[in-house]
């Protein structure tokens, strides 16, 4: 899909921005440029992570941030597409956050908690031997910030940290082929992930969860690493009404 790119990209004046924060302003300048409209489909993370130079895993992560501000819709294995008529799934919350009630699971949600019960716990051993210190210490400030997102009750950075906090996983365990495999479907991972969004002790409990394995992480404990995180992927397919066989 042919688009406009004239503009050169650089910082607001006075204000640093995260990589994310620059990704999702060049994304917003493309689609302006190219007068874009609701429902119309975006190019893929490969061709805008080449067109505005920027990695594929910060073009993730700013997509998934704008998807939590309801400017995108992930429709995983279709695209991602800007807000409109006919683009949106579920219902939307307060914040504009998608959610998704537990009892219209599809067959489909379950088969993703399924892959991701049987595929995370590997990743997080792999982890704890594999990652270097700046993404251990990258993962130990997003985990941070997720206590923060959820003291100051922020359901929509909640939902951001909590995919990046997944998504470096990924990358972190330092090993081409799960993140080649699992790249196509992080915006099911993102959906699963953004199911059971109110602040109640499930949310606290999915904190907690997150600290346990990255206590793992950084003390290199790869098999107790790995049985956290199945524990966690557990507990969050129950929250969201999936109970997994072992």
């Amino acid at each position: 899909m042919p688009f406009k790119n004239r503009e050169e990209y650089g910082g607001t004046s006075g204000h640093r921005q995260s990589r994310t924060e620059t990704a999702v302003h060049k994304i917003e300048s493309l689609i302006l440029q190219n007068e874009w409209g609701d429902g119309e489909r975006l190019p893929s993370q490969r061709a805008l992570a080449e067109e505005l130079g920027v990695s594929r895993p910060t073009i993730r992560e700013a997509l998934v941030s704008m998807e939590a501000r309801g400017r995108l819709v992930i429709q995983p294995a279709k695209g991602v597409f800007l807000s409109g008529p006919g683009t949106a799934s579920g219902k939307e919350s307060a914040t504009g956050v998608k959610v998704q009630a537990s009892a219209n699971l599809s067959g489909r949600e379950s088969q993703m908690y399924q892959f991701r019960y049987a595929i995370e716990p590997a990743i997080a051993g792999l982890v704890a031997v594999n990652a270097t210190a700046a993404q251990v210490e990258d993962m130990r400030v997003v985990v941070a910030s997720m206590r923060r997102a959820l003291e100051s009750r922020d359901i929509v950075e909640f939902s951001r940290l909590d995919f990046t906090f997944h998504s470096q996983m990924i990358e972190a365990a330092n090993n081409r082929f799960f993140t080649e495999a699992i790249t196509p479907f992080l915006g099911l991972f993102f959906e699963s992930q953004t199911l059971p969004l109110t602040f109640d002790e499930s949310v606290q409990e999915t904190v907690r969860e997150h600290e346990e394995i990255m206590e793992h992480i950084r003390e290199g404990r790869s098999a107790e690493a790995r049985k956290s995180m199945e524990w966690h992927v557990r507990c969050v397919a129950r929250r969201a009404g999936v109970n997994l066989i072992e």
